[in-house]
């Protein structure tokens, strides 16, 4: 049998604190896997003496690891605003969470490992369409300095798999400090699993939130939520399922599906053709996010007096602004606080979605503007001419750069280090999918190379940085994988 590195052990706490919360499943390997790409995961997590082979035959379950586990967990949420009722990992199994000899702890779970008893109308396969998408995302998130999932590896199959057309079957084993969602403190409460909630609670709170009150941990979870939503809308990330069941308790982005990345700046853009009613928009998502958020409270109505709920719940919004604010101001280059920093921000993000301007672009663009030299955003105006809602804007924004007191070297600096040159945008993922259904994996290393470093220029990909070509804009993806 495989076993971890010395000092690396697996821990499994999550499975003591309720058999409410977890079922043993039996995973389903894929057939012929291929271990496609690994990540340097591989040596935090202690499995860096694992070969490659070892590491494929476990990930798709043909060998066990000493001490591993085969769960899935159970779960609840509102889909679309909707109660769906009870959920649960349809297609993903966890199979193991790991302790490292700093006390950081890795829970592995491979999703696509086949069918368990939360796969309802599924057959718990993953296609290779979703899995390289998700394994690009992560890792695109992360590269962005924003709070994600990671990925371990990706594994290819040759099983047919039935979405809109038959896909090739694949593994993306993906990991995060814990699986715990929204809609796990949900199914304990609207099924009145009452001890099983008070159990989880206290487990969440000791194991990740050092200790702390149950009020002062539902403050923190307020509070991460509300940074995560202000750094999506930031790089202009859409996620397109933000149901509560793929909210997590840690403030991560989890559950990558139909998501995409600002374009013509549509700001009620929607990535995800499923969402007919524009639920989980671009411009919605900090709204939802609260809304999200309440329902969790909720779930805590007989551990904390409802008062208390709701003073917690109020301090999402000005965190939320306090830290999009702070954004925003990075964006375009400012140091100081000035009371008009919003307003000049909002007034250009309305210029740019009227006019339709490639986000990413433009603010890589700005990042070169010298003051009162329009022309040196010379690529910017060869592709949209010279707009006089940009030039008007310039102006103003000439105006409050003389009260900064950086030098604009500096200042170009700094807002490349945080205006990416290269987000994950939808055809780019498609030519990196394309690639690896031919059982090819060069695409997927260059661009999870780029990815993972998203402000450098990285000149020989330079045209995909540029506004996306109009046949490929603004692609919408659904909900199947």
């Amino acid at each position: 049998m495989l076993e971890l590195k010395k000092d690396y052990e697996f821990k499994h706490s999550f499975r003591h604190i309720s058999p409410e919360l977890f079922v043993d499943v039996d995973p389903t390997p894929i057939t012929s896997a291929k271990l496609i790409y690994t990540t340097e995961l591989k040596k935090d997590l202690g499995l860096e003496l694992l070969t490659d082979d070892e590491l494929r035959n476990w990930l798709n379950s043909e060998e066990r690891l000493e001490g591993d586990q085969h769960i899935s967990t159970r779960y609840a949420g509102h889909q679309f605003g909707v109660w769906a009722g009870q959920l649960g990992d349809g297609r993903a199994i966890s199979i193991g969470e790991i302790c490292t000899p700093n006390k950081e702890r890795f829970e592995i779970q491979t999703k696509g490992s086949g069918l368990t008893p939360f796969s309802r109308m599924g057959d718990g396969k993953a296609v290779i369409r979703s899995s390289v998408r998700e394994f690009l995302c992560s890792e695109a998130m992360h590269g962005l300095n924003i709070p994600t999932t990671r990925v371990l590896a990706l594994l290819t199959g040759q099983d047919k798999v039935y979405r809109e057309k038959i896909e090739r079957s694949a593994i993306v084993a993906r990991v995060f400090p814990t699986n715990i969602r929204f809609g796990h403190f949900e199914y304990c409460f609207h099924f009145q699993k009452s001890e099983a909630l008070k159990k989880l609670i206290n487990y969440t709170r000791e194991t990740f939130y050092g200790a702390i009150s149950t009020q002062e941990m539902l403050k923190e979870i307020v509070k991460r939520t509300a940074r995560l939503m202000a750094h999506w809308q930031d790089v202009g990330f859409c996620h397109g399922v933000m149901n509560t069941d793929n909210m997590s308790i840690m403030g991560l982005t989890i559950d990558y599906g139909p998501f995409g990345f600002l374009e013509d700046t549509i700001l009620n853009y929607v990535c995800n053709h499923s969402d007919h009613n524009a639920r989980y928009a671009y411009n919605q998502q900090p709204s939802v996010a609260m809304w999200n958020l309440e329902r969790l409270m909720i779930c805590f109505i007989e551990e904390v007096p409802k008062e208390e709920l709701e003073a917690i719940l109020n301090f999402y919004v000005p965190c939320f602004e306090e830290e999009y604010l702070k954004l925003c101001r990075k964006k375009i280059g400012l140091k100081l606080d000035q009371d008009d920093d919003y307003v000049l921000f909002i007034t250009l993000l309305k210029y740019m979605g009227t006019l339709n301007i490639d986000y990413t672009f433009f603010f890589r663009q700005l990042a070169s503007y010298e003051v009162a030299r329009p022309e040196t955003m010379k690529t910017f105006f060869d592709y949209y001419g010279q707009r006089s809602e940009i030039l008007g804007w310039l102006k103003h924004y000439d105006e409050r750069l003389k009260l900064e007191t950086i030098d604009q070297r500096e200042r170009h600096k700094q807002m490349k280090s945080n205006n990416p040159k290269y987000v994950l945008k939808n055809y780019i993922a498609q030519e990196v999918i394309d690639d690896v259904e031919k059982d090819q994996s060069q695409k997927l290393k260059e661009w999870i190379f780029i990815l993972s470093h998203p402000f450098d220029e990285h000149p020989t990909f330079e045209k995909y940085s540029l506004p996306t070509p109009a046949e490929f804009k603004n692609i919408q993806v659904s909900c199947s994988s």
